[in-house]
């Protein structure tokens, strides 16, 4: 069932300032996932229906991929950030939901160029489209995904937000263009990797909180969310990094050491090699011989641990997601202000 734009009494109540509001949503109490995917449950429903409905096509074998990708699962959270962020700011129409069905059909065609390109064979815990199918229908696959969300977003006919989405793609694109360039150098700079980590990941995130404020007509509320995502896009990136080295494969839906073993630097193992640089033949070990690499593997967790780079990096996350909430200040007041203010700490807690 289509949103419908609410009555002014009802879009008025999410933005009084009086305590007893603010008291009877019981701001003080910790939001939980669960909570926070309610406020907005009933837009993601129909979200979901425009992402599938725009991964399928009349050519059997786009179809067949198509409800394998949207079938294959994930947290949506990219669209539950660009709905509570067109909430917070007032907007409450029903073009949020389509637009959030083209970032999430982006994410998918970033996900499994990616898979290609990485050769990975999992993806959240199942074969990977490249795996199942091969790289050369994968590759024309992701190609298909991009064309068919620049066609969704045409259909909004708000050339801002399709501006947005241009620009959000290309950073991304050469995010990825950036990283395939360092792969498997031992000489990946913190600049170097926090440059990949906010073109891949974070303006897809940055994008997403705009896109709600483009909605809403409020543009002195654009920059704030703009740099909300961004903070809260690198504190996820991360700590998924992190988990590289502190999860299991079950958990993770992928191998773990996943990232290093394709040759790729993050965050700990940077700060490892500039406090060790003796490690640096380990690190090589794992780089270049994946395979065969258990006892190395051990070295490097065990050193990460010495030298307090997993804390470290978990400390700069935090920091980042305190960053994310700060830009919030100049939102009105409302729950889906305080949703998104508690979104950080649960995605950096990965209780999200």
């Amino acid at each position: 069932m289509p949103v419908t734009e609410p009555s002014p009494a009802d879009a008025e109540r999410f933005f009084r300032r009086d305590s007893s509001y603010r008291a009877a949503l019981g701001v003080e109490r910790r939001l939980t996932p669960a909570a926070i995917l309610g406020l907005v449950a009933a837009p993601l429903t129909e979200v979901e229906k425009e992402f599938r409905r725009n991964l399928d096509s009349p050519i059997g074998v786009i179809a067949n991929i198509g409800r394998y990708i949207a079938d294959s699962g994930g947290k949506r959270i990219r669209p539950a950030l660009l709905l509570l962020a067109a909430r917070a700011c007032g907007y409450f129409g029903p073009r949020d939901i389509s637009y959030a069905a083209v970032f999430e059909v982006i994410h998918s065609a970033t996900l499994v160029h990616d898979d290609v390109i990485d050769g990975a064979e999992m993806r959240r815990g199942r074969r990977s489209v490249n795996a199942r199918w091969d790289n050369t229908m994968t590759v024309l696959l992701g190609d298909w995904l991009y064309i068919r969300s620049l066609a969704m977003a045409l259909a909004g006919e708000d050339l801002r937000v399709l501006r947005l989405m241009s620009d959000v793609t290309l950073r991304m694109i050469e995010g990825e263009l950036i990283q395939t360039h360092t792969t498997g150098r031992l000489d990946v700079s913190e600049v170097q990797y926090l440059d990949i980590v906010t073109r891949k990941t974070a303006w897809l995130f940055s994008g997403c909180c705009r896109t709600g404020a483009l909605l809403s007509d409020h543009e002195e509320w654009q920059a704030p969310l703009s740099a909300y995502g961004l903070s809260l896009g690198i504190a996820f990136q991360m700590v998924d990094d992190l988990l590289d080295f502190t999860s299991e494969e079950a958990v993770l839906g992928k191998p773990v050491a996943a990232d290093l073993k394709e040759g790729k630097l993050t965050l700990p193992v940077i700060d490892l090699l500039s406090r060790r640089p003796a490690l640096t033949d380990v690190v090589r070990r794992i780089v270049e011989r994946p395979e065969d690499c258990e006892s190395a593997y051990g070295a490097l967790v065990a050193a990460l641990h010495e030298e307090n780079c997993i804390l470290n990096a978990r400390a700069r996350a935090e920091a980042e997601a305190a960053r994310a909430r700060a830009s919030l200040v100049v939102l009105p007041p409302s729950e889906y202000r305080d949703a998104l203010e508690a979104l950080p700490d649960l995605l950096v807690s990965r209780c999200f």
